[in-house]
């Protein structure tokens, strides 16, 4: 394109100088030269122009030229002011992000098996990497100072008797009470059980001064007391509506009570709570909790055969079909991503104006003359082929006006 310019420039020299040249032969010949000389000037002040917006013309320092270069900064900044005002903003971006289906295409890319296995390959790639950035020190001492927090704001007392609450309501807690009856009762019933507890029983008979009792008696007492321990747990266990069942219905339903009402219950389970949050130690469990766990799954990612990867892609191929066949689902997603989006793009307007604004003054400006150009220098050149032309034009009416008029 500037070789087209250029050679229009000489050809208009050329029959400038011819066309002069033949004047006195005949008069159109001065009508010719009158256009040559004005597309020679509109040729160059049309280049004078386009030159002057990248650099000096002819390495000449003559004021206002050399522009672009020259206001880089300040038209960086315009530039960044531009974008912030008409382009970053919510009135311009959500009626384009309300045009934007984002469920609807998450869904057909996840539903494309090659999408789903590539999500599968990413998942187990990584799940190595962020389980050991989340395996470490600082992490798991996080972690259990959190469970820690947590725990304090937990009204145990009051959770507790809910959960006694739920327990008794289909009287599950009787089945309780019967398993561990009759786990107890078939303990008892040992001939060696029964032999240890007469023995432990007899020897602080013994010990007893007051009580009188030599070995022989200490013993036969003791053994018909266990005996007699032994048929009640296994009575109890065997008759629903034995007294000491009613008796611990009483209980329960008493405890319930007091745990959901009865202030003083309640601060003491409060206390017990913190003081037992408050051992040195407590926090030891939960970090090797979480480290053994993190350390269960990272292997189980890491071993070649595993099928995390295979399970991944399944869940997303089932999460892909899901908001392709689900309206409101997808509604809903829309609605809280464009939420999102706008929130971000309006806490982070500012933030992009002023890197756009500082790369642009980072920028050489030889070096973002020199991109401009070879971006709008074609377009740029078209100016100087029209000036040509439209100068020839221009210096062919003037001529025809001054002869007409003398």
């Amino acid at each position: 394109m500037k070789a087209l310019a250029l050679g229009l420039l000489l050809l208009a020299a050329g029959v400038y100088v011819g066309a002069t040249l033949m004047e006195p032969r005949h008069v159109a010949w001065g009508y010719v030269a009158a256009a040559a000389e004005a597309a020679m000037v509109g040729a160059l002040a049309d280049w004078f122009a386009v030159v002057a917006l990248f650099r000096h013309p002819l390495g000449l320092p003559i004021p206002h030229t050399a522009i672009i270069v020259s206001n880089k900064d300040r038209l960086g900044a315009q530039l960044a002011r531009f974008l912030g005002t008409h382009f970053l903003t919510a009135e311009h971006v959500q009626p384009m992000l309300a045009r934007w289906d984002l469920a609807r295409e998450l869904g057909q890319w996840l539903e494309q098996p090659e999408s789903a296995q590539r999500v599968g390959r990413w998942v187990q790639q990584a799940t190595p990497a962020v389980l050991g950035a989340l395996d470490q020190s600082d992490v798991r001492q996080w972690i259990a100072g959190l469970a820690q927090r947590l725990l304090r704001q937990v009204d145990v007392a009051t959770l507790g008797g809910q959960a006694l609450a739920a327990l008794t309501r289909d009287g599950h807690h009787q089945q309780w009470l019967d398993g561990l009856l009759q786990q107890m009762a078939r303990w008892a019933e040992q001939a060696s059980v029964q032999e240890q507890l007469t023995d432990r029983i007899a020897r602080e008979l013994k010990e007893l001064k007051y009580v009188g009792l030599d070995q022989m008696a200490a013993r036969l007492a003791t053994r018909k007391l266990v005996a007699a321990l032994t048929h009640t747990l296994s009575d109890v266990a065997a008759d629903p509506a034995h007294e000491l069942r009613r008796r611990f219905d009483d209980w329960m339903a008493d405890a319930i009570e007091r745990l959901q009402t009865d202030a003083d219950w309640q601060q003491r389970v409060a206390v017990w709570r913190d003081a037992w949050l408050d051992q040195p130690q407590w926090s030891q469990p939960i970090e090797a909790w979480w480290h053994e766990v993190l350390k269960r799954l990272r292997e189980e990612a890491a071993r070649p055969e595993s099928d995390l990867g295979a399970r991944c892609a399944q869940v997303a191929q089932a999460a892909g079909r899901q908001l392709l066949a689900d309206d409101s689902l997808r509604d809903w997603l829309n609605t809280q991503a464009h939420q999102v989006l706008l929130r971000v793009l309006e806490a982070s307007r500012e933030a992009i104006v002023g890197f756009v604004a500082q790369r642009v003054q980072v920028w050489d400006a030889q070096d973002m003359s020199r991109v401009l150009e070879e971006h709008i220098g074609r377009d740029l050149q078209f100016i100087r082929i029209n000036g040509t032309l439209v100068g020839a034009l221009v210096g062919l009416l003037l001529h025809a006006l001054t002869q007409a008029l003398l």
